[in-house]
């Protein structure tokens, strides 16, 4: 049923990175072997050199032409820049919090990865990744830097493994867009890009956001797949480090994630519940993928409704395996058997949630899970679905701008306020949670809860999360606060300490100060 192409095992390798990997005849610069710069010469460094750093998120999914999707990808990382140690031309940069998830399989990624680049009138050049593998996954990082770099005097040339494009650049007002003025194709596919940068009003000289998406559509054999990608940047703290001077091959012992081969699965009457039975302790997302795939062909709407009530404690697996099929089919199918008032509130749950994440939701999607949160009876499945609604954000870009104007409307609804904020912060839209921290001393507890755990997550908001915090130290605000950030990825500053310290010593009540020495002492 699987139908192999050399196009599924590059994806397995690189997933979503076809158009992005592998530059031409580019040859990066090697670092000459230094001594590790003194103070004085730190000193040196030129009075216009620059700090700053940027979180990045790539979305990738390689589509049939039926819509399912035999790969996909999130990778992310954050990197920050800061002069070279010995005042050179190039940037020292370090990448860190770095995390590759490839079919919802976590790839081994280094914990930090160092390089130098130069960067110079709003363009990133000369990369050294250090002795880096070309066939690593982060090697993607040269086109990253590509989409980051304009021009507004002259147009810009970037060359890939599918060609050399030329793009004349164009500012209005903080936005900058850009156009292709000549291209020289080597592969025979079809594209459709877009790209726009944002500059910080503020600091015009600084990128406030980057956002890009790119379609494609490939022919081979007969068969027709859609390749699709965002890219977002967006600056963060920058987090210093000792920038000292790297030996060329410091990278070359990062080695690229193993590849590996999947056996092809052919699911029929004979073994269909048997492979259920594996995919309940197993979530393989291709195995999941075929097993859809098979009930969408031999089961109508009624015939699942059965298979539900015969098989209870494998919906599970059955909705996980309609949700990994990734057709047209398949999304209609999650969406008809939602609005199914025969089957039971858990059962309906678990189709919100797999709506959520269909990759790639339609319309379709969207209005099923619309439709839960405005005709639910049950308080319960409103919010789960307004929650999903959120996710798809994150799962299907094409989405993202209703779901943004919904999510907005939301926030005018009393009954639905709380539940729209962690929503948002579901989303992963920087717009939409930049909208939160006003909800940080909100009258309604239950809102002001959901705001500090949607933003405690983040270090970027901590100033205001914790100025909430001892403005008002309300017990249930601080428990909020408290176990989100037992779990987050950050470390709160030395300043924040001190003020919650403070907090620690000005407070009475047992809870509280718990809490609050739980936090101080982490």
């Amino acid at each position: 049923m699987k139908k192999i192409t050399l196009m599924c095992v590059v994806a397995v390798l690189l997933v979503g990175f076809i158009f992005l990997n592998v530059s031409g005849d580019k040859k990066e610069v090697s670092a000459q072997q230094q001594t590790t710069a003194t103070a004085n010469q730190r000193d040196k460094i030129s009075a216009n050199a620059y700090f700053f750093a940027y979180q990045v998120d790539i979305h990738s999914a390689v589509l049939t032409d039926q819509g399912s999707a035999m790969t996909f990808s999130e990778f992310s990382w954050q990197m920050n820049f800061q002069p070279h140690a010995s005042a050179s031309t190039k940037s020292a940069a370090m990448l860190s919090n770095i995390q590759f998830v490839a079919d919802n399989k976590v790839q081994a990624m280094p914990e930090q990865l160092p390089f130098l680049v130069k960067y110079k009138n709003h363009q990133f050049s000369e990369l050294d990744m250090l002795g880096l593998s070309s066939q690593h996954p982060l090697s993607v990082l040269s086109k990253v830097l590509d989409l980051m770099s304009y021009s507004l005097d002259k147009p810009l040339t970037f060359e890939d493994a599918l060609g050399v494009k030329t793009f004349q650049y164009v500012q209005r007002q903080n936005m900058i867009e850009r156009s292709i003025t000549e291209q020289k194709k080597r592969a025979d596919n079809e594209e459709l890009e877009q790209w726009q940068i944002t500059l910080d009003g503020d600091k015009p000289e600084s990128i406030l956001a980057l956002d890009y998406s790119n379609k494609q559509i490939w022919r081979r054999d007969g068969q027709q797949y859609q390749v699709v990608q965002s890219v977002t940047v967006k600056p963060i703290k920058h987090t210093p480090f000792e920038p000292t001077d790297w030996l060329a091959s410091h990278n070359q012992h990062v080695l690229p994630p193993t590849a590996q081969v999947q056996e092809v699965v052919t699911v029929t009457n004979e073994n269909f519940l048997e492979h259920i039975q594996s995919l309940r302790t197993n979530l393989d997302p291709m195995l999941a993928k075929e097993i859809g795939l098979f009930m969408l062909e031999n089961f109508d709407q009624s015939a699942l409704k059965r298979l539900f009530q015969e098989h209870e404690g494998a919906t599970s697996a059955f909705i996980y395996a309609l949700q990994k099929a990734q057709t047209m089919q398949a999304e209609q199918m999650l969406s008809d058997l939602l609005i199914d008032s025969d089957l039971s509130q858990q059962v309906q749950q678990k189709l919100v949630m797999a709506l959520g994440r269909f990759e790639n939701a339609s319309e379709v999607g969207f209005a099923s899970l619309r439709h839960v949160v405005e005709q639910s009876s049950t308080p319960a499945l409103s919010d789960m679905a307004l929650l999903s609604i959120g996710t798809m954000s994150k799962f299907s870009p094409d989405q993202s701008r209703q779901v943004a104007n919904y999510l907005t409307d939301q926030l005018a609804n009393p009954q639905q306020l709380s539940t729209a904020v962690l929503a948002m912060a579901n989303s992963k839209n920087p717009q939409l949670i930049a909208k939160l921290p006003v909800y940080l001393q909100h009258s309604d507890m239950q809102v002001r809860k959901s705001a500090i755990k949607s933003l405690a997550r983040m270090a970027d908001y901590q100033d205001q999360v914790v100025s909430s915090l001892v403005a008002s130290p309300q017990v249930g605000a601080i428990d909020a606060f408290s176990r989100v950030y037992q779990q987050a990825n950050y470390k709160l500053s030395t300043h924040n300490l001190d003020r919650l310290e403070h907090l620690y010593q000005s407070q009475s009540n047992p809870v509280v100060k718990k809490r609050l020495n739980s936090i101080v002492n982490m």
